[in-house]
């Protein structure tokens, strides 16, 4: 065997043995629990973020990516990334989950089996993005990006 052929079948059998390893049935709950642990023990209370959501058939904001602004795990103003523009009805009614809302969402869709994949920030450990799997009308995916906390 050549050495471009022996470094190809190495490759192969390690990707294998991952593909082996993954959990065929999606994260689970054990897998949020830890990572919310690291994200609530730095006791970020105010924040803002960039959500976006995917898939889910929702009015008005699906697809669009919001500015949420959160106070003591309250989201107290959301405007449209795009323009700056407000969402309407926000206050008092503000779309978007915070942070903590994003974990309980995923722990409960891991519970019920719906929750396809998961990605955390490495540093901060909140959820980059949730994907839940369900009829067509319940699937699609979650994103939280550009994280800044507030003083």
């Amino acid at each position: 065997m050549t050495p471009s052929r022996v470094g190809r079948s190495v490759l192969a059998l390690v990707a294998l043995r991952l593909i082996g390893c993954s959990n065929p049935a999606g994260p689970t709950v054990d897998d949020v629990l830890a990572e919310q642990a690291r994200w609530s023990a730095q006791a970020v209370t105010a924040y803002s973020y960039d959500y976006q959501e995917t898939g889910f058939f929702i009015c008005c904001t699906e697809g669009q990516t919001l500015t949420l602004q959160v106070r003591n795990d309250t989201v107290v103003s959301a405007v449209f990334a795009g323009t700056g523009q407000p969402v309407p009805g926000c206050p008092p009614s503000c779309p978007g989950p915070t942070i903590d809302r994003l974990f309980e969402r995923a722990i409960q869709a891991a519970r019920n089996g719906a929750l396809s994949g998961i990605v955390f920030d490495r540093e901060l450990h909140y959820p980059t993005r949730i994907d839940l799997a369900g009829p067509p009308d319940a699937s699609g995916s979650e994103f939280a990006a550009h994280f800044r906390p507030s003083i």
